[in-house]
């Protein structure tokens, strides 16, 4: 069994991409042999209400959910979150949010994300922070998208040490010694044909890792090409391709 933790459906502004739809990404799904994903909905990157794409992509994803499991987006600064983070769970049944501070115009480490954090886990649902959605150094000049801040990164996950993040698209470890360790999918330790994924997996353990592709704004091929070249035994395959991820979702997937 595979479990895709990073990926996206919707429009991107900045470039075309050819398959946009949640039937396309269950092709592409199909085609790698993964079984389920984790999806958000990339018009709610740019929506000035943001809610309206998680409403979206719950109507793209009826009689599809045995396949994606929706993934809520949510911007703090906007009044009227709160009624929306309860809707996605109670009517949309959404039990993960994933938050875009540099879109959506706040500090990872502000007073907001961590009120909406904590009222996440108040509800039961899980929270995924987003490293980048795509590389700056690359990005069109109206994209104000960047790399996320470490730093800043740290100081929210200093505030619930007892609560384990999905981690999406970082490049590196940022949480050492942490009462609660988080899980980063491996779309960003791809590099030198495998053998830095080998490196991180053997440095860090898989309990630490999950699979991560960003279908379909990238193709999926390469995490998983890097991850078959890792000499993985069975039960720490599992664990990277699904057990951990189904262990942090407790009983959604």
């Amino acid at each position: 069994m595979r479990v895709d933790v990073d990926t996206w459906i919707g429009h991107w502004p900045f470039r075309s991409l050819p398959k946009r739809e949640a039937r396309d990404l269950v092709r592409e799904m199909d085609r790698l042999e993964i079984d389920k994903a984790l999806v958000g909905n990339l018009n709610g990157v740019l929506y000035k209400d943001v809610h309206e794409s998680n409403v979206e992509l719950a109507a793209q994803l009826r009689g599809k959910r045995d396949r994606l499991v929706p993934c809520a987006l949510m911007d703090p600064n906007y009044d009227g979150w709160r009624d929306d983070l309860l809707q996605c769970r109670d009517e949309l049944e959404m039990r993960l949010v994933r938050l875009l501070p540099d879109y959506h115009g706040y500090d990872i480490d502000s007073g907001v994300a961590e009120e909406l954090v904590a009222h996440a886990h108040e509800l039961g649902m899980r929270v995924a922070l987003v490293g980048r959605l795509v590389d700056p150094r690359g990005r069109h000049r109206l994209d104000p998208g960047r790399e996320i801040d470490i730093g800043k990164t740290k100081a929210l996950l200093d505030a619930f040490p007892d609560e384990t993040f999905l981690m999406l698209n970082f490049s590196r470890i940022v949480d050492e010694g942490r009462k609660a360790p988080c899980l980063y999918d491996l779309c960003r330790f791809v590099g030198e044909n495998g053998l830095r994924m080998e490196r991180e997996l053997q440095q860090w353990g898989a309990s630490r890792f999950v699979l991560g592709t960003t279908l379909l704004l990238r193709y999926g091929s390469p995490a998983l090409l890097a991850l078959e070249r890792c000499p993985l035994n069975k039960r720490d395959r599992q664990a990277v391709e699904w057990g951990n991820v189904k262990k942090f979702l407790q009983g959604v997937l």
